[in-house]
């Protein structure tokens, strides 16, 4: 299960490197955000093409970002949100708008576990925010948040701010209340109810994206 696991998810991000933003990999407009903080390696991947990442590189749209065993990796978008990856990661920046009457940001997590705080984007009436994963899309309206594997299931929990929006093909969940959380065992099973995370449960979390 675990292997036809892998192929499945290898089959979808060969799939979105395919319709990732393509053209001029340095035009200004192609800039996401800025590496601020690495410990450990990670590359990041565009048109097949690896570049290792360190301090003051660039993230651009289309990139696939993969980081190292103990890895932390943590980027300032251009709306200000900040978003930290954790060990064996593997993140998709699709989309990154900010400018415009429905800014946007649409992200992948194929693996590993990530943490984010939502910009200047989101004051926008028409902003959307959505980081998708193999089991639920997650959309928030000025929030921090925590995604990840815990114990062996996708789960999802609110650090900070007013909602986080889990949801698939069998069901929808809101989180509203900071430090609740919701587990979704894959795409045909609906996000668990929330509730309240102890704080072991959330430190365990929080130390998947420390550095």
């Amino acid at each position: 299960m675990r292997a036809l696991f892998r192929r499945f998810s290898h089959a979808v991000l060969l799939g979105l490197l395919l319709l990732a933003p393509t053209g001029n990999a340095h035009a200004a407009d192609d800039i996401a955000g800025t590496l601020t903080r690495l410990k450990g390696a990670a590359i990041a991947m565009q048109d097949a093409i690896p570049r290792p990442l360190k301090v003051g590189d660039a993230i651009r749209r289309g990139d696939v970002i993969s980081t190292g065993p103990g890895a932390r990796l943590e980027m300032r978008m251009q709306d200000d949100a900040v978003m930290t990856l954790g060990e064996k990661t593997i993140f998709i920046v699709i989309d990154y708008i900010t400018g415009g009457q429905e800014p946007n940001a649409a992200m992948r997590l194929m693996q590993g576990a990530f943490s984010a705080v939502s910009g200047k984007m989101m004051k926008t009436a028409g902003a959307k925010f959505t980081v998708a994963s193999e089991a639920a899309t997650i959309g928030i309206r000025g929030t921090t948040f925590w995604g990840g594997i815990l114990d062996g299931v996708f789960q999802v929990a609110m650090l900070d701010g007013k909602a986080v929006i889990v949801e698939n093909r069998a069901g929808r969940v809101v989180i509203d209340r900071v430090n609740d959380g919701t587990k979704i065992a894959d795409a045909d099973t609906a996000p668990t109810k929330p509730k309240k995370w102890g704080g072991v449960m959330l430190n365990r979390a929080i130390a998947t994206v420390a550095f």
